[in-house]
Protein backbone atom coordinates (compact mmCIF):
# COMPACT_ATOMS: atom_id res chain seq x y z
CA UNK A 1 0.00 0.00 0.00
CA UNK A 2 1.32 3.44 -0.95
CA UNK A 3 2.13 5.65 2.01
CA UNK A 4 0.25 8.95 2.03
CA UNK A 5 2.47 11.85 3.09
CA UNK A 6 0.88 13.48 6.16
CA UNK A 7 2.37 16.89 5.45
CA UNK A 8 1.00 16.89 1.90
CA UNK A 9 -2.43 15.85 3.19
CA UNK A 10 -2.39 18.74 5.69
CA UNK A 11 -1.36 21.11 2.88
CA UNK A 12 -4.33 19.99 0.77
CA UNK A 13 -6.75 20.44 3.68
CA UNK A 14 -5.45 23.95 4.32
CA UNK A 15 -5.38 25.01 0.67
CA UNK A 16 -8.96 24.23 -0.38
CA UNK A 17 -11.57 26.93 0.21
CA UNK A 18 -14.85 25.19 -0.56
CA UNK A 19 -16.57 22.19 1.00
CA UNK A 20 -17.07 20.05 -2.11
CA UNK A 21 -13.39 20.23 -3.05
CA UNK A 22 -12.50 19.33 0.55
CA UNK A 23 -14.69 16.21 0.36
CA UNK A 24 -13.40 15.07 -3.01
CA UNK A 25 -9.74 15.69 -2.16
CA UNK A 26 -9.79 14.14 1.32
CA UNK A 27 -12.21 11.22 1.26
CA UNK A 28 -10.32 9.06 -1.28
CA UNK A 29 -7.28 9.27 1.01
CA UNK A 30 -9.36 8.17 4.00
CA UNK A 31 -10.98 5.36 2.00
CA UNK A 32 -7.57 4.15 0.87
CA UNK A 33 -6.12 4.21 4.38
CA UNK A 34 -9.12 2.24 5.67
CA UNK A 35 -8.73 -0.30 2.85
CA UNK A 36 -12.44 -0.04 2.25
CA UNK A 37 -14.59 -0.67 -0.82
CA UNK A 38 -17.19 2.03 -0.12
CA UNK A 39 -17.33 5.17 2.01
CA UNK A 40 -20.26 7.55 2.62
CA UNK A 41 -19.84 11.04 4.06
CA UNK A 42 -22.54 12.88 6.04
CA UNK A 43 -22.13 16.59 6.92
CA UNK A 44 -23.87 18.26 9.85
CA UNK A 45 -26.28 21.06 8.88
CA UNK A 46 -26.69 23.62 11.66
CA UNK A 47 -29.75 25.07 9.91
CA UNK A 48 -31.66 21.80 9.66
CA UNK A 49 -30.18 20.30 12.84
CA UNK A 50 -29.46 17.05 11.04
CA UNK A 51 -26.86 15.31 8.88
CA UNK A 52 -26.96 15.44 5.07
CA UNK A 53 -25.53 12.70 2.88
CA UNK A 54 -23.14 14.65 0.63
CA UNK A 55 -20.81 12.38 -1.32
CA UNK A 56 -19.35 8.87 -1.49
CA UNK A 57 -16.26 6.98 -2.65
CA UNK A 58 -16.36 3.47 -4.11
CA UNK A 59 -13.82 1.00 -5.45
CA UNK A 60 -13.86 2.14 -9.08
CA UNK A 61 -13.30 5.82 -8.21
CA UNK A 62 -10.58 4.88 -5.73
CA UNK A 63 -8.80 2.81 -8.38
CA UNK A 64 -8.67 5.84 -10.68
CA UNK A 65 -7.35 8.01 -7.84
CA UNK A 66 -4.54 5.54 -7.19
CA UNK A 67 -3.65 5.38 -10.90
CA UNK A 68 -3.49 9.18 -11.27
CA UNK A 69 -1.92 9.95 -7.89
CA UNK A 70 -3.65 11.05 -4.71
CA UNK A 71 -3.20 14.75 -5.38
CA UNK A 72 -3.59 14.85 -9.19
CA UNK A 73 -6.88 13.12 -10.03
CA UNK A 74 -10.05 14.62 -11.58
CA UNK A 75 -12.41 15.40 -8.66
CA UNK A 76 -15.29 16.33 -10.98
CA UNK A 77 -15.26 12.83 -12.46
CA UNK A 78 -15.73 11.33 -8.99
CA UNK A 79 -18.58 13.74 -8.24
CA UNK A 80 -20.33 12.78 -11.50
CA UNK A 81 -19.92 9.04 -11.00
CA UNK A 82 -23.02 6.81 -11.01
CA UNK A 83 -22.37 6.08 -7.34
CA UNK A 84 -22.61 9.77 -6.39
CA UNK A 85 -25.55 10.50 -8.68
CA UNK A 86 -27.46 7.75 -6.89
CA UNK A 87 -26.42 9.15 -3.50
CA UNK A 88 -27.53 12.71 -4.32
CA UNK A 89 -30.85 11.57 -5.71
CA UNK A 90 -31.56 9.51 -2.61
CA UNK A 91 -30.30 12.14 -0.16
CA UNK A 92 -32.50 14.95 -1.55
CA UNK A 93 -35.65 12.85 -1.17
CA UNK A 94 -35.06 11.20 2.21
CA UNK A 95 -34.31 13.88 4.80
CA UNK A 96 -36.76 12.36 7.26
CA UNK A 97 -35.10 8.96 6.93
CA UNK A 98 -31.70 10.51 7.59
CA UNK A 99 -32.99 12.32 10.68
CA UNK A 100 -34.38 9.06 12.06
CA UNK A 101 -31.06 7.38 11.42
CA UNK A 102 -29.17 10.15 13.17
CA UNK A 103 -31.35 9.98 16.29
CA UNK A 104 -30.62 6.26 16.64
CA UNK A 105 -26.97 5.88 15.71
CA UNK A 106 -24.93 9.09 15.81
CA UNK A 107 -22.53 9.24 18.78
CA UNK A 108 -18.92 10.16 19.49
CA UNK A 109 -17.50 6.62 19.40
CA UNK A 110 -16.58 4.44 16.45
CA UNK A 111 -19.07 1.57 16.22
CA UNK A 112 -20.31 -1.26 14.01
CA UNK A 113 -23.86 -1.07 12.64
CA UNK A 114 -25.65 -4.20 11.39
CA UNK A 115 -27.86 -3.88 8.33
CA UNK A 116 -30.64 -5.93 9.90
CA UNK A 117 -30.89 -3.38 12.74
CA UNK A 118 -31.16 -0.33 10.48
CA UNK A 119 -34.19 1.89 10.87
CA UNK A 120 -36.10 3.22 8.99
CA UNK A 121 -36.60 0.72 6.15
CA UNK A 122 -35.66 3.35 3.54
CA UNK A 123 -32.15 3.34 4.95
CA UNK A 124 -31.90 -0.42 4.49
CA UNK A 125 -33.02 0.07 0.88
CA UNK A 126 -30.19 2.53 0.27
CA UNK A 127 -27.67 0.10 1.71
CA UNK A 128 -29.00 -2.64 -0.57
CA UNK A 129 -28.82 -0.36 -3.64
CA UNK A 130 -25.23 0.62 -2.83
CA UNK A 131 -24.29 -2.97 -1.88
CA UNK A 132 -22.83 -1.97 1.47
CA UNK A 133 -22.93 -5.42 3.06
CA UNK A 134 -24.36 -6.77 6.29
CA UNK A 135 -22.15 -4.68 8.58
CA UNK A 136 -20.81 -1.15 8.26
CA UNK A 137 -18.43 0.91 10.36
CA UNK A 138 -19.60 4.25 11.75
CA UNK A 139 -16.80 6.85 12.23
CA UNK A 140 -17.65 10.22 13.87
CA UNK A 141 -15.80 13.36 12.75
CA UNK A 142 -15.26 15.56 15.80
CA UNK A 143 -13.96 19.14 16.04
CA UNK A 144 -14.03 21.40 19.10
CA UNK A 145 -15.86 18.63 20.98
CA UNK A 146 -18.79 18.48 18.53
CA UNK A 147 -19.67 16.06 15.74
CA UNK A 148 -19.33 17.95 12.45
CA UNK A 149 -20.00 14.89 10.30
CA UNK A 150 -19.57 11.15 10.13
CA UNK A 151 -18.47 8.40 7.76
CA UNK A 152 -20.03 5.04 7.01
CA UNK A 153 -17.48 2.51 5.77
CA UNK A 154 -17.99 -0.90 4.19
CA UNK A 155 -16.62 -3.43 4.87
CA UNK A 156 -15.78 -3.01 8.57
CA UNK A 157 -12.08 -2.30 9.03
CA UNK A 158 -9.49 -1.15 11.57
CA UNK A 159 -9.10 2.64 11.42
CA UNK A 160 -6.65 3.19 14.29
CA UNK A 161 -3.71 3.89 11.96
CA UNK A 162 -5.73 6.55 10.11
CA UNK A 163 -7.02 8.39 13.20
CA UNK A 164 -4.72 11.37 12.73
CA UNK A 165 -5.97 11.80 9.16
CA UNK A 166 -9.58 11.73 10.35
CA UNK A 167 -8.79 14.41 12.93
CA UNK A 168 -7.12 16.63 10.34
CA UNK A 169 -10.08 16.25 7.98
CA UNK A 170 -12.51 17.07 10.82
CA UNK A 171 -10.56 20.22 11.64
CA UNK A 172 -10.57 21.33 8.00
CA UNK A 173 -14.28 20.61 7.71
CA UNK A 174 -15.04 22.62 10.85
CA UNK A 175 -13.01 25.57 9.54
CA UNK A 176 -14.91 25.68 6.23
CA UNK A 177 -18.29 25.28 7.96
CA UNK A 178 -17.45 28.29 10.12
CA UNK A 179 -16.29 30.19 7.05
CA UNK A 180 -19.52 29.33 5.21
CA UNK A 181 -21.66 30.52 8.13
CA UNK A 182 -19.82 33.82 8.33
CA UNK A 183 -19.98 34.31 4.55
CA UNK A 184 -23.73 33.76 4.70
CA UNK A 185 -23.99 36.41 7.40
CA UNK A 186 -21.90 38.79 5.31
CA UNK A 187 -24.09 38.08 2.27
CA UNK A 188 -27.24 38.90 4.22
CA UNK A 189 -25.76 42.18 5.37
CA UNK A 190 -24.48 43.07 1.91
CA UNK A 191 -27.82 42.27 0.27
CA UNK A 192 -29.71 44.43 2.73
CA UNK A 193 -27.19 47.23 2.37
CA UNK A 194 -27.69 47.24 -1.43
CA UNK A 195 -31.45 47.39 -0.88
CA UNK A 196 -31.40 50.39 1.46
CA UNK A 197 -28.17 52.14 2.45
CA UNK A 198 -29.76 53.89 5.38
CA UNK A 199 -31.79 50.94 6.62
CA UNK A 200 -31.53 50.75 10.40
CA UNK A 201 -31.67 46.96 10.41
CA UNK A 202 -28.50 46.74 8.37
CA UNK A 203 -26.77 49.00 10.83
CA UNK A 204 -27.77 46.75 13.73
CA UNK A 205 -26.75 43.59 11.88
CA UNK A 206 -23.43 45.20 11.05
CA UNK A 207 -22.80 46.10 14.67
CA UNK A 208 -23.69 42.56 15.72
CA UNK A 209 -21.32 41.01 13.18
CA UNK A 210 -18.54 43.34 14.25
CA UNK A 211 -19.16 42.55 17.92
CA UNK A 212 -19.08 38.81 17.25
CA UNK A 213 -15.84 39.14 15.30
CA UNK A 214 -14.31 41.30 18.03
CA UNK A 215 -15.23 38.82 20.78
CA UNK A 216 -14.00 35.88 18.72
CA UNK A 217 -10.72 37.68 18.09
CA UNK A 218 -10.19 38.44 21.79
CA UNK A 219 -10.98 34.86 22.76
CA UNK A 220 -8.62 33.46 20.14
CA UNK A 221 -5.80 35.73 21.31
CA UNK A 222 -6.16 34.24 24.78
CA UNK A 223 -6.42 30.67 23.49
CA UNK A 224 -3.36 31.06 21.25
CA UNK A 225 -1.37 32.53 24.12
CA UNK A 226 -2.30 29.72 26.51
CA UNK A 227 -1.67 27.12 23.83
CA UNK A 228 1.85 28.45 23.31
CA UNK A 229 2.50 28.07 27.04
CA UNK A 230 1.02 24.56 27.01
CA UNK A 231 3.32 23.59 24.15
CA UNK A 232 6.32 24.12 26.43
CA UNK A 233 5.21 21.11 28.50
CA UNK A 234 5.18 18.66 25.59
CA UNK A 235 7.70 15.85 25.58
CA UNK A 236 9.54 14.92 22.40
CA UNK A 237 6.58 12.84 21.28
CA UNK A 238 6.44 12.94 17.49
CA UNK A 239 2.65 12.55 17.27
CA UNK A 240 2.03 15.17 19.96
CA UNK A 241 4.27 17.65 18.15
CA UNK A 242 2.38 17.07 14.89
CA UNK A 243 -0.91 17.66 16.70
CA UNK A 244 0.51 20.85 18.21
CA UNK A 245 1.59 22.23 14.84
CA UNK A 246 -1.75 21.44 13.22
CA UNK A 247 -3.77 22.98 16.04
CA UNK A 248 -1.60 26.11 16.10
CA UNK A 249 -1.98 26.49 12.35
CA UNK A 250 -5.78 26.23 12.57
CA UNK A 251 -5.98 28.69 15.47
CA UNK A 252 -3.96 31.25 13.53
CA UNK A 253 -6.20 30.81 10.48
CA UNK A 254 -9.32 31.36 12.59
CA UNK A 255 -7.78 34.47 14.12
CA UNK A 256 -6.95 35.92 10.69
CA UNK A 257 -10.45 35.07 9.55
CA UNK A 258 -12.02 37.16 12.33
CA UNK A 259 -10.00 40.12 11.11
CA UNK A 260 -11.55 39.68 7.66
CA UNK A 261 -15.06 39.79 9.12
CA UNK A 262 -14.40 43.31 10.36
CA UNK A 263 -14.02 44.41 6.74
CA UNK A 264 -17.41 43.05 5.66
CA UNK A 265 -18.97 46.49 5.14
CA UNK A 266 -16.33 47.34 2.53
CA UNK A 267 -16.71 44.15 0.54
CA UNK A 268 -17.09 44.66 -3.20
CA UNK A 269 -17.25 41.71 -5.55
CA UNK A 270 -16.74 41.68 -9.30
CA UNK A 271 -18.92 39.47 -11.46
CA UNK A 272 -17.29 36.06 -11.59
CA UNK A 273 -18.66 33.53 -14.08
CA UNK A 274 -17.90 29.95 -13.16
CA UNK A 275 -19.50 26.54 -13.06
CA UNK A 276 -21.60 26.43 -9.89
CA UNK A 277 -23.64 23.71 -8.19
CA UNK A 278 -27.30 24.80 -8.11
CA UNK A 279 -28.17 22.59 -5.13
CA UNK A 280 -25.37 24.24 -3.14
CA UNK A 281 -26.60 27.71 -4.17
CA UNK A 282 -30.14 26.85 -3.03
CA UNK A 283 -28.88 25.38 0.25
CA UNK A 284 -26.87 28.53 1.02
CA UNK A 285 -29.86 30.74 0.19
CA UNK A 286 -32.16 28.65 2.38
CA UNK A 287 -29.70 28.94 5.26
CA UNK A 288 -29.64 32.73 4.86
CA UNK A 289 -33.43 32.98 4.49
CA UNK A 290 -33.93 30.87 7.59
CA UNK A 291 -32.31 33.60 9.68
CA UNK A 292 -35.24 35.87 8.78
CA UNK A 293 -37.89 33.52 10.19
CA UNK A 294 -37.90 30.15 11.88
CA UNK A 295 -41.50 29.59 10.80
CA UNK A 296 -40.66 28.51 7.25
CA UNK A 297 -40.05 25.15 5.59
CA UNK A 298 -38.51 24.32 2.22
CA UNK A 299 -38.76 21.41 -0.20
CA UNK A 300 -36.20 21.19 -2.99
CA UNK A 301 -36.03 19.05 -6.12
CA UNK A 302 -33.11 19.31 -8.55
CA UNK A 303 -33.14 17.18 -11.71
CA UNK A 304 -30.18 14.87 -12.31
CA UNK A 305 -29.29 16.75 -15.51
CA UNK A 306 -29.89 20.21 -14.03
CA UNK A 307 -27.30 20.27 -11.28
CA UNK A 308 -25.07 23.08 -12.54
CA UNK A 309 -25.06 26.40 -14.37
CA UNK A 310 -22.34 28.75 -15.59
CA UNK A 311 -22.98 31.90 -13.57
CA UNK A 312 -21.92 34.21 -10.77
CA UNK A 313 -22.51 32.41 -7.48
CA UNK A 314 -23.32 35.59 -5.55
CA UNK A 315 -25.84 36.70 -8.18
CA UNK A 316 -27.77 33.44 -8.00
CA UNK A 317 -27.79 33.46 -4.21
CA UNK A 318 -29.15 37.01 -4.38
CA UNK A 319 -31.96 35.84 -6.68
CA UNK A 320 -33.03 32.95 -4.45
CA UNK A 321 -32.65 34.94 -1.22
CA UNK A 322 -34.77 37.87 -2.47
CA UNK A 323 -37.52 35.54 -3.68
CA UNK A 324 -37.52 33.57 -0.42
CA UNK A 325 -37.68 36.82 1.59
CA UNK A 326 -40.57 38.04 -0.53
CA UNK A 327 -42.57 34.92 0.30
CA UNK A 328 -41.68 35.03 4.00
CA UNK A 329 -42.69 38.69 4.33
CA UNK A 330 -45.95 38.14 2.40
CA UNK A 331 -47.31 35.52 4.82
CA UNK A 332 -49.63 37.10 7.38
CA UNK A 333 -49.96 34.10 9.68
CA UNK A 334 -49.17 30.40 9.79
CA UNK A 335 -46.15 28.53 8.52
CA UNK A 336 -44.55 29.60 5.25
CA UNK A 337 -44.01 26.70 2.85
CA UNK A 338 -41.74 27.21 -0.14
CA UNK A 339 -41.05 24.61 -2.81
CA UNK A 340 -38.18 24.89 -5.29
CA UNK A 341 -37.78 22.74 -8.40
CA UNK A 342 -34.98 22.93 -10.97
CA UNK A 343 -35.05 21.13 -14.31
CA UNK A 344 -33.25 21.27 -17.63
CA UNK A 345 -35.12 22.51 -20.70
CA UNK A 346 -32.94 22.43 -23.80
CA UNK A 347 -29.96 24.73 -23.18
CA UNK A 348 -31.74 26.39 -20.25
CA UNK A 349 -32.32 25.79 -16.59
CA UNK A 350 -35.96 26.17 -15.50
CA UNK A 351 -36.45 27.24 -11.88
CA UNK A 352 -39.88 27.20 -10.22
CA UNK A 353 -40.37 28.70 -6.76
CA UNK A 354 -43.86 28.31 -5.27
CA UNK A 355 -45.22 29.47 -1.89
CA UNK A 356 -48.43 29.19 0.14
CA UNK A 357 -48.74 32.91 0.89
CA UNK A 358 -52.06 33.62 -0.80
CA UNK A 359 -51.00 35.14 -4.10
CA UNK A 360 -51.46 38.78 -5.14
CA UNK A 361 -54.07 40.90 -6.93
CA UNK A 362 -53.86 41.64 -10.66
CA UNK A 363 -52.46 45.15 -10.15
CA UNK A 364 -49.60 43.85 -8.00
CA UNK A 365 -48.95 40.97 -10.40
CA UNK A 366 -48.58 43.49 -13.23
CA UNK A 367 -46.23 45.87 -11.40
CA UNK A 368 -44.31 43.80 -8.82
CA UNK A 369 -41.09 43.66 -10.88
CA UNK A 370 -40.93 47.43 -11.31
CA UNK A 371 -38.38 49.38 -9.21
CA UNK A 372 -39.78 51.00 -6.06
CA UNK A 373 -43.17 49.30 -6.42
CA UNK A 374 -44.26 47.83 -3.09
CA UNK A 375 -47.46 47.03 -1.22
CA UNK A 376 -45.63 46.94 2.12
CA UNK A 377 -45.47 49.70 4.68
CA UNK A 378 -41.68 49.28 4.79
CA UNK A 379 -38.92 48.58 2.29
CA UNK A 380 -37.86 50.20 -0.96
CA UNK A 381 -39.54 47.89 -3.45
CA UNK A 382 -36.20 47.01 -5.02
CA UNK A 383 -35.93 43.34 -4.01
CA UNK A 384 -37.77 41.88 -7.01
CA UNK A 385 -36.39 44.58 -9.32
CA UNK A 386 -32.88 43.37 -8.41
CA UNK A 387 -33.93 39.79 -9.21
CA UNK A 388 -35.33 40.93 -12.56
CA UNK A 389 -32.13 42.83 -13.36
CA UNK A 390 -29.92 39.82 -12.62
CA UNK A 391 -32.10 37.46 -14.66
CA UNK A 392 -32.27 39.82 -17.63
CA UNK A 393 -28.51 40.43 -17.42
CA UNK A 394 -28.16 36.70 -18.08
CA UNK A 395 -30.63 37.06 -20.99
CA UNK A 396 -33.06 34.96 -19.02
CA UNK A 397 -36.77 35.33 -18.35
CA UNK A 398 -38.78 35.75 -15.15
CA UNK A 399 -42.55 35.61 -14.65
CA UNK A 400 -44.97 35.38 -11.75
CA UNK A 401 -48.39 33.79 -11.64
CA UNK A 402 -51.01 33.07 -9.01
CA UNK A 403 -51.51 29.40 -8.17
CA UNK A 404 -53.92 27.78 -5.71
CA UNK A 405 -53.01 29.12 -2.28
CA UNK A 406 -50.00 31.15 -3.32
CA UNK A 407 -47.64 32.61 -5.89
CA UNK A 408 -45.27 30.90 -8.31
CA UNK A 409 -42.13 32.42 -9.81
CA UNK A 410 -40.79 30.87 -13.02
CA UNK A 411 -37.23 31.69 -14.10
CA UNK A 412 -35.51 30.48 -17.26
CA UNK A 413 -31.72 30.93 -17.47
CA UNK A 414 -29.14 29.86 -20.09
CA UNK A 415 -26.94 27.13 -18.64
CA UNK A 416 -23.85 28.99 -19.85
CA UNK A 417 -23.26 32.74 -19.77
CA UNK A 418 -24.53 34.57 -22.81
CA UNK A 419 -21.40 36.60 -23.38
CA UNK A 420 -17.77 35.80 -22.67
CA UNK A 421 -15.10 38.28 -21.63
CA UNK A 422 -14.39 39.15 -25.27
CA UNK A 423 -18.01 40.01 -25.97
CA UNK A 424 -18.66 36.89 -28.10
CA UNK A 425 -22.06 35.26 -27.71
CA UNK A 426 -22.12 31.85 -26.07
CA UNK A 427 -25.57 30.30 -25.99
CA UNK A 428 -26.32 27.00 -24.31
CA UNK A 429 -24.05 24.19 -23.27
Amino acid sequence: MEKIDLGQFVHVINSVDDLLTLYLRSLPVLAYLCRTDKLLFFKYSSRKKCFDLKVGIEKESLREVIENGFFNYDTDKIFRSDFNIKIRKWGSSCNDAIRSFVMSYVKKEVSVIKREELQPARFRKLFDELELGEEILYIPLIARGEIVGFLLVSPVCNVDSAKLYFDIFSCGLDKLLLKKSVENLVSIIQAEKDKAERDEKIYELGKTAMTIAHEMKNSLIGVIGLFDKLSDYLDDNEKAIKYRDIIKSQLNKLYNFTLDINRFSKITKDVKFERVDIADIIDNSIEMASTISDNVSFSVSVGDDAGWIYADKDHLEQVFLNLFKNSIEAKKDGKVKISVSVSKEGNNILIRIKDNCGGVDEETLKNMLKPFYTTKSYGTGLGLAIVKGIVENYEGEINFRNVPGGLECIIRLPIKRVEDRNGEKNHGS
